[in-house]
């Protein structure tokens, strides 16, 4: 990591005059933001005179995340740029309207600042029916019918601060900008639309961190935001949520948090991710405040801290012992996994979600029982990037030495190279890949016939319309049996179901029922039984009917997680 730096605007060799000076900006075009930077050598009031434009008064209901509550679409302010907070702004209720122009407002008096440096802002954006301003843009449309008014206009506003002690032009503040994210821990700032942005640093002891975050949200959804992953056990640690941020100025939807975290030594990841429209070099509403620290900034929280506790990482990615990749549309695919040794294994998942639930999706079973041991769950997924149904699960997951079934379904829409909505980041890897978490874990891919268990007993699976199927089986001592059921049913009924019979009394000794049933993936009336029941010694018979829709390869709704067990398999538990 880069060394910290004690900086001050003051060693900055770009002061354009120094003693009882004024800072101006003027000449603002639609869209920009432009920027100038003062200095105080002792706390004192500065004289402001600015010219800028908005409505009659503060919106008090928004309608939109493009709205600013303020209600000025040309206008001054003025942040620390130590704190990085606003000190000063232009808003309806300290200024007055213009007497020629109804739209234009003056702001002229006197503020006391504290010593320090401090950084300009003037920003000016049309007013149309996309950034908020509905009203002015119908009422401008109608009056003007050009755009000779917001030509006209450009060119009168302005900002100037009177009585600072020294001047530095907009090179001379981004130059400081960059040298305050180059003492950072971590900055990826002045994000664009449509990246997607890491960096990881490693702790030798433990910090308590200063987190900086700006970003794009409305509604308790993100849209530009950051996150911080530890590494070590790719748990997410902390996230930019909607419901913990504040107004950062500007559109509504420009959103800010400072927060403060301790962090264990160890390995870290910090991510950012933006959508494709409203950035740091593409407002499309009002910005915010701090525009050039549009991303998260990490520093350490306090004045004692040895950067020499802090290096960067750059995480390892291992060969996959496993994918299941590029599914397109209406797909499955299962691979097996043989694990030789308990271990971890980082899951690495894409696929589709909304309203807390998957449509496309994996999963991991045991083998010899079937019995499900990891699932992609819609409420431990995060965004992918592209549309808001793209999911992601990349976390850490333990596996027993033993033998699994890794699976992976797709409905009919959205996929691999069939998007119907902007394609996640990676949308090769739409699917699911398994990484061992350190070299030389023993693990690898294997055939799924060479895992079938021996302990089955009898096997009805891929069941198609109006079938009744039926196998004989013998149990020369009582045994324990596992029956593992799909099928169709709603209301209390089954309409493909299976049941056992005892040859010999001719009886049933066991039926699939509804009540006993839980939905199976898919449509909810795709249902699965998974129970034990003993049989005595004895010859049986194992039934499996279906009626005439819904079953395997001739789906009518979602089909189940594992369409291939469409039916019923038995197992032996025990010798």
């Amino acid at each position: 990591m880069k060394k910290l730096l004690v900086l001050s605007i003051f060693l900055i060799p770009v002061l354009i005059w120094a003693g009882d000076e004024t800072v101006s900006i003027k000449h603002v075009e639609d869209a920009q933001v432009k920027i100038a930077g003062f200095t105080l050598k002792s706390d004192k009031t500065v004289t402001i005179e600015a010219l800028g434009a908005g409505g009659n008064k503060e919106i008090k209901r928004l309608h939109n995340f493009q709205q600013d509550p303020f209600n000025m679409f040309a206008y001054a302010w003025i942040i620390d740029a130590h704190s990085r907070k606003m000190v000063w702004r232009m808003t309806i209720d300290n200024t007055k309207r213009d007497w020629w122009d109804k739209w234009n407002r003056a702001f002229k008096g006197e503020v006391f600042l504290k010593k320090g440096e401090y950084e300009l802002y003037y920003s000016a954006v049309k007013p149309d029916i996309n950034n908020g301003f509905l009203s002015f843009e119908r009422l401008l449309d109608m009056i003007f019918g050009d755009d000779d008014w917001w030509d006209d206009q450009v060119r009168k506003w302005y900002v100037r601060v009177k009585g600072v002690d020294a001047v530095l032009s907009e090179g001379a503040v981004l130059k400081y900008q960059r040298a305050y994210q180059d003492k950072a821990i971590v900055a990826l700032t002045e994000m664009g639309s449509r990246e997607y942005e890491k960096r990881g640093f490693s702790l030798k002891k433990r910090l308590k961190v200063a987190v900086y975050a700006l970003g794009e949200g409305w509604e308790d959804e993100m849209f530009d935001y950051g996150w911080i992953v530890d590494m070590d056990s790719r748990k997410k640690i902390w996230r930019m949520r909607e419901s913990r941020t504040r107004h950062a100025g500007g559109a509504i939807k420009n959103r800010v948090i400072r927060d403060e975290i301790t962090l264990e030594p160890g390995n870290y990841m910090v991510y950012y991710r933006s959508d494709n429209n409203h950035c740091s070099d593409d407002w499309n509403a009002n910005p915010p405040y701090d525009p050039n620290f549009w991303g998260i900034t990490l520093n350490a929280a306090g004045d004692k801290f040895d950067p020499s506790i802090v290096t960067e990482y750059a995480a390892e990615i291992l060969e996959p012992v496993l994918q299941i990749i590029r599914m397109g549309d209406s797909a499955y695919r299962e691979k097996g996994l043989v694990v030789r040794e308990d271990g971890r294994f980082r899951i690495f998942a894409l696929g589709e979600g909304r309203g807390g639930e998957m449509y496309d999706y994996g999963w991991i079973t045991e083998a010899k029982t079937g019995r499900e041991v990891w699932r992609m769950r819609y409420r431990d997924t995060q965004p992918a990037g592209g549309s808001y149904k793209n999911r992601l699960f990349d976390g850490i997951v333990e596996l027993p030495a033993g033998e699994y079934i890794v699976h992976y379904r797709t409905d009919d829409s959205h996929s691999y190279e069939e998007w119907n909505s902007p394609a996640p980041d990676d949308g090769k890897m739409w699917g699911i890949t398994i990484y061992p978490l350190k070299k030389g874990q023993k693990a690898q891919t294997s055939d799924v016939k060479s895992l079938v268990p021996e302990t089955i007993i009898a096997e009805l699976t891929r069941v198609r319309d109006d079938e009744h199927l039926r196998k004989s089986f013998e149990i020369k001592k009582r045994t324990r049996v596992r029956i593992v059921a799909l099928g169709e049913g709603d209301w209390d009924e089954m309409y493909d179901f299976g049941w056992i019979v005892n040859n010999e009394t001719k009886r049933k000794v066991w039926r699939m029922r509804y009540r006993n049933t839980d939905n199976a993936g898919g449509a909810s009336k795709n249902r699965k039984v998974d129970t034990v029941i003993t049989l005595e010694p004895g010859s049986y018979t194992v039934h499996y009917i279906t009626d005439d829709s819904h079953s395997y390869r001739d789906w009518n709704a979602s089909p189940p997680d594992n369409p291939k067990m469409w039916g019923i398999t038995l197992y032996k538990i025990g010798d």
